[in-house]
C-alpha cells in the first residue's frame, strides 16, 4: 500500500506529460514537444538526484534508517534508490530508465556509483548547512516519473512523424520547406535566415540524441534495431541479435521506429546517428563509470556551491574531499577493517557543512585527551588568554563562529578571552585550544607554543585537511 501512495504522490509531472501528449494526438509537432519535454525531464532527474546525494537527504529516509538500525551498520543508499523501481516496465520506472537518463551527466553518475556501489557518503563539503533537503527527494521522484511517462511515447511519435513527413503537402502552410531535411525539422531549426550551419548541426545532433536516449530507455532493443535497419537500407544482409536474456517487450516498436528512421534519413544523417549511438554505448560501459568514479578532479555541479560566498575553490575542495572518501571506501579488503565504517568516519571530518565538520573533529579530538591534560587546560587558557585571542584573530576565526563551535554565547567567550571572572570549565577549555589548533593547521600556521602537545596532537592527527 505504501508503494501505491508514494507512486500517486509523485505523479504530477507524469500526468503533465500524458496531458500534453493527449492534447497533441495526431499533430506532427508532437514529436518536437516530446523531445523538448524529454530533455528537460532528463536534466531534472540528473540534477535532482545529484542534490539528493549532495545534501545527504537520503540518509533521513525512513527505509534507510530502518535498514541501518536493523542490521546495525552505516546508512546505505540502496534502500532509498531501489524503492519505487519495478522489474517490469509497464508497472513503473526501472533502474535501466534511470541509467539511460544519466548517460550524459558524468558527475551525477560518478556520485551515484560512489554512493551506491562503493557504499560511501558523497554529500558536499560546504561552508553552510543544506536547506530544503526533502524538496530534493520530491523533485527527484517527480522528475523520474515524468521521464518514465515521456519515454513511452518516443517510438510511436517517431513513426507517426515519419509517416506525416513522407505524405506532406508542399503547399500546406504548416508543412516544412522542400529544402529542409527531417533532422532539421526535428531540431526545430530549419534553414532560416541568420541561422548558421554549425548551429543547425548542433541542434539536430542534440535532438537526435535526446530521441535515441528516450527510445533506448523504453526498449533495450532500440540500438540494435537501428543498426540492422540502417545496414538493410544500405544493401547489407543483416539480422537482429536479440538474445533470450533481453526483455522481449519493446521489440516490435523498436523495429518499427528503426525502419521508419532508416527510410527517411540520408547517408550523412545515418552516420550522424551512428556516431551518437557509439558515443552513448561508450558512455554506458562499466569502465567509463569507474573512470568517472576515480576522477577526483571532476568538478562538483551541486547547487550547494551556488551562492554569493561560494567560488571555484569550494567546488574543487568538495571534489577532492569526496574523492578521498571514495578512495577510503575502495581500499582492498583486509581482515578486521570495515571499509564502510572507515569511509563514514572520514566523511564526518571532510564532508558536510563546516560547522558539522568542526563539531565532529572537536568531539573526536577531545575524546583522545587524557584526564590530566584536560584538568590543566582551563588554567592554560586563563594564563595565555590575551595571546591566544590575538592568534584567533590573526588566523581569521571570527569570535561569533568560535562561540558557535564551542556552544557558548559571544559574551561568555569574550569574558574568557579577557581572563575576567572565574576560570572556564575543562570541556570548553579543551575545545577552545583544539579549535585554535585545527584553525592554525588549516591555515598552514604553526600551533601556539602555549598549547601543550597532549591537547594539540589529537586535533592535528585527524584527517581534516585536504
Amino acid at each position: 500500500m505504501r508503494g501505491v501512495v508514494m507512486f500517486q504522490r509523485h505523479l504530477h509531472r507524469h500526468d503533465d506529460v500524458n496531458l500534453v501528449m493527449s492534447a497533441l494526438r495526431g499533430d506532427p509537432q508532437r514529436l518536437l514537444v516530446l523531445i523538448a519535454l524529454g530533455a528537460a525531464l532528463r536534466s531534472d532527474v540528473a540534477s535532482a538526484l545529484r542534490e539528493v546525494i549532495a545534501t545527504g537527504a537520503w540518509m533521513q529516509n525512513f527505509r534507510v534508517r530502518r535498514e541501518a538500525a536493523h542490521w546495525r551498520h552505516e546508512p546505505r543508499f540502496q534502500p532509498f534508490l531501489d524503492h519505487g523501481f519495478e522489474r517490469r516496465r509497464d508497472r513503473g520506472p526501472k533502474y535501466e530508465h534511470l541509467q539511460a537518463a544519466l548517460l550524459t551527466y558524468p558527475e551525477t553518475r560518478a556520485a551515484l556509483l560512489r554512493v551506491y556501489e562503493a557504499e560511501c557518503p558523497q554529500h558536499c563539503r560546504t561552508e553552510t548547512a543544506a536547506l530544503a533537503e526533502d524538496r530534493h527527494i520530491d523533485d527527484y521522484r517527480e522528475a523520474l516519473f515524468g521521464w518514465y511517462a515521456a519515454i513511452q511515447y518516443a517510438h510511436a511519435c517517431l513513426v507517426r512523424a515519419v509517416r506525416w513527413w513522407e505524405h506532406q503537402d508542399p503547399h500546406h502552410p504548416r508543412d516544412p520547406d522542400a529544402s529542409e531535411s527531417f533532422t532539421d525539422w526535428m531540431a526545430a531549426t530549419g534553414h532560416h535566415r541568420g541561422t548558421r550551419a554549425g548551429q543547425d548541426t548542433t541542434s539536430a545532433t542534440h535532438a537526435l540524441q535526446e530521441l535515441i536516449l528516450m527510445m533506448h530507455a523504453w526498449s533495450p532493443h532500440t540500438l540494435d534495431a537501428i543498426d540492422v535497419a540502417f545496414r538493410k537500407t544500405e544493401g547489407e544482409n543483416a539480422s537482429h541479435a536479440w538474445g533470450g536474456g533481453f526483455e522481449p517487450a519493446g521489440r516490435p516498436e523498436a523495429q518499427a521506429a528503426a525502419e521508419a528512421l532508416a527510410s527517411i534519413l540520408s547517408s550523412e544523417e545515418r552516420q550522424q546517428v551512428r556516431d551518437i549511438i557509439n558515443g552513448l554505448e561508450s558512455d554506458a560501459s562499466w569502465d567509463r563509470d569507474m573512470d568517472l568514479a576515480v576522477d577526483v578532479m571532476l568538478p562538483c555541479t551541486s547547487d550547494q556551491h551556488r551562492s554569493y560566498s561560494a567560488d571555484t575553490g569550494e567546488r574543487e575542495a568538495c571534489a577532492n574531499a569526496r574523492g578521498r572518501v571514495f578512495q577510503e571506501a575502495s581500499q582492498s579488503w583486509s581482515e578486521g577493517i570495515d571499509r564502510a565504517v572507515s569511509a563514514s568516519r572520514l566523511a564526518r571530518f571532510l564532508l558536510g557543512a563546516r560547522a558539522d565538520r568542526v563539531d565532529a573533529a572537536l568531539a573526536a579530538a577531545r575524546a583522545d585527551v587524557s584526564r590530566d591534560a584536560a584538568e590543566r587546560a582551563p588554567q592554560i587558557w586563563h594564563d595565555n588568554a590575551k595571546i591566544l585571542s590575538g592568534i584567533r584573530e590573526a588566523v581569521g576565526l571570527d569570535i561569533d563562529r568560535a562561540a558557535g563551535f564551542l556552544g557558548i554565547k559571544r559574551a561568555t567567550l569574550q569574558r574568557f578571552e579577557q581572563a575576567a571572572g572565574k576560570v572556564p570549565g575543562r570541556r570548553i577549555s579543551v575545545g577552545y585550544l583544539q579549535l585554535l589548533t585545527l584553525t592554525c593547521a588549516e591555515q598552514g600556521q604553526p600551533v601556539p607554543d602555549s598549547i601543550p602537545q597532549p591537547i594539540s596532537e589529537p586535533a592535528i592527527s585527524l584527517p581534516t585537511a585536504l
